[in-house]
């Protein structure tokens, strides 16, 4: 079990996975956002996934505002952004980064 890390997400803290692994996933936390509050994300150079944990909120494009309950999952490919805002009781979602090699198609 050498390589093998376990860290509890819910004291706030994000993992590195490279220290264990060697594929794309370059970031994972457990993340809160308090009431109101947001939270750009852009998937330059790395893409995103979330999974809302808790709470509810809603994900905001150049296009649309798409409202976000718990277990709903956002995937935001490269090139992409949205702001992710709480809802009045918060949100509490799961983040994982993903690199992407220089030479994918955008």
């Amino acid at each position: 079990m050498s390589s093998t890390a376990i860290t509890a997400l819910h004291r706030g803290r994000a993992v590195d996975p490279g220290r264990a692994l060697t594929g794309p996933l370059c970031g994972v936390g457990l993340s809160w956002l308090e009431p109101g509050a947001g939270v750009h994300l852009s998937a330059d150079g790395v893409e995103h996934a979330l999974y809302v944990t808790a709470g509810a909120g809603s994900a905001s494009t150049a296009g649309a505002v798409v409202p976000l309950a718990e277990g709903t999952a956002v995937t935001l490919p490269l090139g992409e952004e949205t702001t992710l805002t709480a809802g009045e009781r918060g949100m509490e979602y799961f983040h994982a980064v993903l690199a992407v090699p220089e030479e994918a198609p955008r």
